[in-house]
């Protein structure tokens, strides 16, 4: 009898209410991974786009026009729809270009709670000449 109380005693594992907490974090993480990896992946494009445009610009032959132009056509190839072109603030600041793209965006987790993320460090300046 005692090697039975011993025995019991020795064994672990899982109970029920342990696997159901396992269970449940790990179900929250998920849907918060799902949720938020979409729009972080879309703020990697934009911020790939904009340096990109920022790379290639020449201030001797185009205008803040034409980086609008050139940031548009770029979005709209990679299908990037959490921001447009005409929301990214262009302007003059001294000799430099200044490109604002910065943005938020808003998405449901679960039930009333909402998720929201900030990228405010999509600001760049072009030498403008």
């Amino acid at each position: 009898m005692n090697r039975r109380l011993l025995a019991r005693a020795r064994q672990s594992g899982f109970t029920f209410w342990g696997l159901l907490m396992y269970f449940l974090t790990a179900s929250v993480l998920l849907v918060f991974f799902l949720r938020v990896a979409p729009s972080y992946s879309e703020y990697l494009t934009v911020k790939d786009i904009v340096e990109r445009t920022v790379e290639e610009f020449d201030p001797e032959t185009q205008s803040a026009i034409e980086i609008r132009a050139r940031i548009n056509k770029l979005l709209q190839t990679s299908q990037v729809d959490v921001i447009d072109a005409s929301d990214i603030k262009i302007y003059r600041e001294r000799r430099n270009i200044v490109i604002d793209a910065n943005y938020e965006v808003r998405f449901p987790l679960f039930w009333i709670v909402d998720g929201v993320m900030n990228f405010d460090d999509l600001i760049f300046k072009v030498d403008g000449n």
